[in-house]
């Protein structure tokens, strides 16, 4: 009867008559090893390096990972069997001998391949720097640390508790993990991802090959200065010293480049030709602007798919989508993207953008190119649910634990990959500045979203001190460095105070939060009108300043949907005449031209804007036909429409209006019914974090509506 074998990982239970073990238990595998090919198979192996299995079948031959020096078993007394063996494979020891040379040298071998995180320290922040009681504290995993596995091109990051622990202590297991990827499983003869991204963002009938969609080389690289003079300065995801190169090499070598780098060179080309006139793009390209971008779209698809994405996800690779996602919305403004930047997010987790580099001994280069692209990846995230009246949540569309720095204000030339200690803050205007001040409000506009949600009487005051703090960290900090004749730095001055007067409005809001409409309208504060209309201004100019021009393509495609809402709200229940009301209709009816006329066209939430500021006039109609104000001219002639809004139920909302005017008891309030009419508020998808919910706007008898939504 043959022995039983031992498991070499094994650890044997000696009884307890037996006494100590005399030695260590020498694992047994001090061999050389077939390779994984060989090994999967059940085939022998000549183990040679390639070896002839291999060779044979024209495959890559690669071997198992080198091991940590012999490990001693340690068991806990006390404890039972199974608990002594999950023990023992997560906590055995390094024995030490020899004059450790074999030791240093696998050390050195796996840490190549493996960083491992450190535990958070107590009191990290979540989502930044900030804190917060109401925010669950960090599960058993997230503050386990984790790992960061180097998978060829890609990384894959691993928290969960016990499989990290075990990885953490079974070196031989990390070889095994990235096993079997698409890119090398020899069963699937072929890069073939298990889902790819074909057809998903683009139309799968337009051409497949990918050297058709590339433009010319001297095409490219118009394409390429017009990517740094419109879009880098918006949307700082690269560091142009190093990418530049790489980005020539890749138009004069289009065949030798990485699918990856395919992919993010398409998206310089789609943001490239989206931030470009319809004539600039005939001159450049030669053909149709939606063409050209519908190409690019292609290319982009094309090239994630070849990268196999969805399950190898890269930097480049996220690089690409992050920056396409950002300037899709020039085209289109429905759902996708927000879907899509979903899709981006559970990417940039898999491999680790939610842990600051430096916890992973990354080079400073490589850590401020992370911070880069996952702060974009949120902030486009929350700005998109903004959109479409979707709720992001306190956190943000991220709502794990997050550790990730903001990145460093410092402009490219000041970092390389040499680098080796830290860099510091700039004390001046940066190419970083406009991005930081986008990333800070983001941060600052979920900290206030989580304060408005928490009970108790010292909610206004801790509101208000924080956003004093905002105020007077983002102009130390930015603002102030900012010169505003000059292009670059004016769209950051303007951008910055544009978020500082939209959190000013949202945080004066929080004040009116559950009052009767009779009350809110009776507080409803002349003040907090004028800081809209302040706010509104600012955007205006945003979007029309002539020096502003190479940035407009992107900066048309933000409405203040919360400014304008609040406006409207207030133009309902205040409607009597002051100078701040006359300049409000003034502000109101400016931005609905630019935004109907000349920018891009708005998502579903705009006909709510439409209906509101419908009844709005409305209001304003039958408080005139009480004799109470007088009307500008243009307000006039909006009222003088007998069929305001466009779709057949002119009738309904004339009766509407002559309702109001038959009661006059009703001091200026719109009557409730005119408020339900046209099915504003009655889509239940307008629940975001800039509190688009009617119903908490106050609109008196929203009570009345579905809660929740």
């Amino acid at each position: 009867m043959p022995e039983p074998t031992e498991d070499p990982a094994e650890p044997r239970q000696r009884s307890p008559d037996l006494g100590p073990p005399l030695a260590a238990s020498i694992r047994k595998y001090n061999v050389k090893r077939s390779c994984i090919r060989c090994h999967e198979r059940k085939v022998r192996c000549d183990k040679e390096s390639p070896c002839v299995a291999c060779v044979r079948a024209e495959a890559q031959c690669r071997y198992p990972g080198p091991e940590r020096a012999k490990r001693r078993s340690q068991f806990r007394k006390g404890v039972n069997k199974s608990s002594s063996v999950t023990t023992t494979a997560v906590q055995q020891v390094e024995v030490q001998h020899g004059d450790g040379s074999s030791s240093t040298h696998s050390q050195a071998a796996a840490d190549s391949r493996i960083q491992v995180l450190s535990p958070p320290p107590n009191g990290s922040a979540a989502i930044g720097q900030f804190t917060t009681t109401s925010r669950p504290a960090p599960s058993e995993s997230e503050h386990s640390g984790g790992f960061l596995l180097k998978e060829g091109s890609s990384t894959r990051y691993v928290n969960e508790f016990t499989f990290s622990r075990v990885l953490e202590k079974q070196n031989e297991l990390q070889s095994a993990i990235d096993e079997n990827t698409p890119n090398d499983n020899p069963r699937s003869g072929s890069k073939r991802s298990t889902f790819g991204f074909d057809g998903l963002i683009s139309d799968p009938s337009l051409e497949v090959d990918i050297s058709s969609l590339l433009p010319t080389r001297w095409q490219a690289t118009q394409l390429w200065q017009a990517y740094l003079n419109n879009v880098d300065g918006l949307v700082k995801l690269l560091h142009i010293p190093t990418v530049q190169p790489t980005v020539f090499a890749a138009i004069n070598n289009p065949k030798d480049t990485a699918p990856d780098m395919n992919a993010l060179l398409f998206s310089i080309y789609f943001a490239a030709v989206a931030s470009l006139r319809w004539t600039e793009v005939q001159t450049i390209l030669g053909q149709d602007r939606q063409a050209a971008m519908a190409a690019y779209e292609r290319g982009i698809e094309l090239s994630l798919h070849a990268q196999c994405f969805l399950d190898s996800p890269t930097i480049l690779s996220l690089q690409a989508l992050a920056l396409y996602l950002m300037c899709y919305r020039n085209s289109n403004s429905g759902r996708t993207g927000w879907i899509l930047n979903g899709l981006l997010i559970r990417a940039a987790v898999a491999v680790g953008l939610h842990r600051d580099g430096e916890q992973f001994n990354l080079s400073p280069l490589d850590t401020e190119i992370r911070r880069r692209l996952w702060w974009q990846i949120l902030g486009s995230d929350g700005r998109a649910a903004e959109d479409h009246g979707l709720s992001a949540g306190p956190n943000g569309g991220f709502d794990g634990f997050c550790d990730t720095k903001l990145p460093t204000h410092i402009d490219d030339r000041d970092i390389t990959p040499n680098t080796i200690g830290p860099v510091c803050n700039e004390q001046r205007w940066t190419e970083l500045t406009h991005f930081l001040v986008a990333s800070e409000m983001y941060q600052a506009l979920q900290q206030i979203n989580r304060l408005s949600a928490q009970p108790g009487d010292d909610k206004m005051a801790q509101l208000d001190a924080y956003l004093a703090t905002v105020k007077t960290d983002m102009h130390r900090n930015y603002l102030r460095y900012c010169n505003p004749n000059i292009p670059n730095q004016k769209v950051s001055l303007l951008l910055g105070r544009l978020l500082l007067g939209k959190s000013d409005v949202f945080v004066r809001q929080q004040a009116l939060r559950g009052l009767s409409p009779e009350e809110a309208a009776a507080r409803a504060d002349e003040a907090t009108l004028a800081l809209a209309c302040d706010t509104l201004e600012v955007c205006f100019e945003l979007k029309t300043d002539e020096l502003l021009g190479n940035y407009q393509w992107l900066l048309s495609t933000f409405t203040e949907y919360h400014l304008l809402t609040y406006t409207l709200w207030h133009l309902c229940v205040r409607p009597q005449a002051t100078a701040d009301t006359e300049r409000a209709w003034t502000v109101v009816d400016k931005m609905f031209t630019l935004i109907e006329m000349h920018g891009p066209p708005p998502g579903a939430k705009w006909n709510v804007l439409r209906k509101l500021r419908e009844k709005a006039v409305g209001v304003r109609k039958g408080v005139v036909h009480r004799g109470e104000v007088g009307v500008p001219p243009a307000v006039m002639e909006r009222m003088s429409d007998g069929n305001e809004t466009g779709d057949g139920d002119g009738d309904g909302v004339q009766q509407q209006r002559d309702g109001m005017v038959q009661q006059p008891q009703q001091m200026g309030y719109p009557d409730p019914n005119l408020l339900d009419a046209g099915g504003v508020g009655a889509s239940p998808m307008f629940n975001d974090a800039m509190v688009w919910d009617l119903g908490y706007l106050v609109f008196p008898d929203w009570g009345g509506n579905p809660a929740g939504f």
